[in-house]
């Protein structure tokens, strides 16, 4: 494949702040052959008359460009599942309207899948926040260890830094959950790595992952959040006890959820923490065994309601990552 076309799917909502970096940051790509398909989750801002202004500088690339618009704010799965829908291009990639990349990205990204036969191709990194840019390296060992630390929220579950084969990933059948409006790619993602006959790791940050937007649809951990974690747990879990090596997940599906919980704890404040047992009251009662001592020990004083003692581990837990990172 000579020149292989790219589709850079991009949902927008609530962006008005970051988007025009973002289309900057695609208009100006290395690599020409790319179509751009932007769907307009009902906006409520001035996102998409931004976005109509970026465009109308680089008359070069304005036929590559496609605006679709949904009349109602359907939520993050339906925008990537237009989107998805819409492409026509050898590769998809995801891009959120208020991340950006690196102008050589898909240049890189094109030529290592191409050449590789990769049906995704797995990168590092940037996840930018007010302190700064800190680098988040992909950590792939092998397929099945992979998988298992994508369902236990340890490796990058984000669509993000994967690249996929276009025709892959649409014969895969595979399709974000519309009910899912949080956590789609967690539900997604896991899925589409099982399915995948040929995995390429680039250890090159060509994502700046943007931690600061208050207006994403994963800023906040309301009830609906936490509702479509998990539901995206049970996906994971249906799907994983149904497949042919099934006996290879039960370790990590037999504690999904309550790896779920200490994942909602660890990324919440303890405001949150009884609509957090509302929502996984089936599953409080579990047990910790198989998590690493930290994440036992976190779901442990969670299920005991002892929230001062947990309050303050995880203080020092936040406290530990701050100096580990600066």
């Amino acid at each position: 494949m000579g020149n292989p076309k790219v589709s850079v799917l991009v949902p927008v909502y609530g962006v008005e702040r970051f988007i025009e970096r973002c289309v900057v940051s695609l208009m100006e790509q290395t690599y020409w052959n790319m179509e751009f398909v932007f769907v307009d989750d009902a906006t409520p801002d001035n996102s998409i008359a931004i976005l109509e202004s970026v465009v109308n500088r680089y008359s070069d690339r304005i036929n590559q460009v496609r605006i679709i618009h949904h009349e109602v704010n359907n939520g993050l799965s339906a925008a990537r599942n237009t989107a998805v829908a819409a492409a026509t291009g050898d590769y998809i990639w995801h891009v959120d309207s208020d991340d950006y990349i690196s102008l050589n990205a898909v240049e890189r990204l094109v030529t290592v899948a191409s050449s590789e036969s990769a049906d995704i191709v797995i990168s590092d990194a940037y996840e930018v926040s007010e302190k700064g840019v800190k680098l988040l390296r992909a950590e792939y060992v092998n397929k099945v260890t992979y998988i298992k630390g994508l369902i236990q929220h340890t490796n990058i579950c984000a669509h993000w830094n994967k690249f996929y084969r276009t025709q892959f990933y649409k014969n895969t059948m595979i399709q974000s959950l519309e009910n899912i409006r949080l956590a789609e790619d967690y539900a997604v993602t896991p899925r589409l790595v099982h399915k995948a006959n040929s995995i390429v790791v680039l250890h090159e940050p060509f994502y700046y992952y943007e931690t600061t937007n208050q207006n994403s649809y994963v800023h906040n951990l309301s009830k609906t959040a936490i509702t479509s974690q998990l539901d995206a747990d049970k996906v994971l879990k249906h799907y994983f006890l149904n497949v042919v090596d099934s006996k290879t997940w039960s370790d990590v599906i037999h504690v999904l959820m309550q790896r779920s919980i200490v994942s909602l704890v660890k990324h919440s404040q303890s405001e949150t923490w009884n609509l957090i047992r509302e929502v996984y009251a089936d599953y409080v009662n579990g047990c910790g065994d198989g998590m690493k001592p930290l994440d036992s020990c976190i779901f442990n004083l969670f299920k005991d309601r002892k929230y001062r003692q947990l309050s303050a581990l995880l203080y020092i837990y936040r406290l530990l990552l701050k100096l580990k990172f600066k």
